[in-house]
């Protein structure tokens, strides 16, 4: 049984986006959603008219190809649009405010250490030590 997948697609302009959008199931063959028949890994490709995107694919696990990007999602077992299944299975953004740690060189570590260890032991110079109350 395979349910209906549809999405308007434009490009950053606004315009209609025809490209091919390609879909596979990753991984190994698996029985589809009547146990009976078997659903293979080729890949199938859709190609949007009008910017309309409509494809019939079976319930489970399932890639997406847009250009070189791969997203990967589960086809729910009623007819659905594309962009919501894809972004329920994109990385969470980060909490505000947090920001990464950039090493401009010379750091070849980070180690949690106690104020009482640090006193006592030597320091590597290329190691940067986060010091915690013992």
């Amino acid at each position: 049984m395979t349910v209906t997948i549809t999405q308007d697609i434009a490009d950053i302009a606004g315009l209609a986006d025809n490209t091919p959008v390609w879909f596979w199931q990753d991984e190994h063959p698996r029985a589809a959603a009547n146990g009976v028949t078997m659903v293979s890994t080729r890949r199938i490709s859709a190609t949007p008219v009008a910017g309309m995107l409509t494809v019939q694919l079976e319930p489970g696990p399932c890639s997406a190809q847009f250009g070189v990007r791969r997203y990967d999602f589960i086809v729910p077992d009623i007819d659905a649009t594309l962009w919501p299944l894809i972004s329920a299975g994109l990385p969470a953004p980060p909490p505000p405010g947090s920001a990464h740690v950039r090493n401009f060189g010379g750091v070849t570590g980070v180690q949690r250490v106690t104020q009482s260890w640090y006193a006592a032991e030597p320091h590597d110079p290329t190691t940067l030590y986060i010091v915690v109350p013992d």
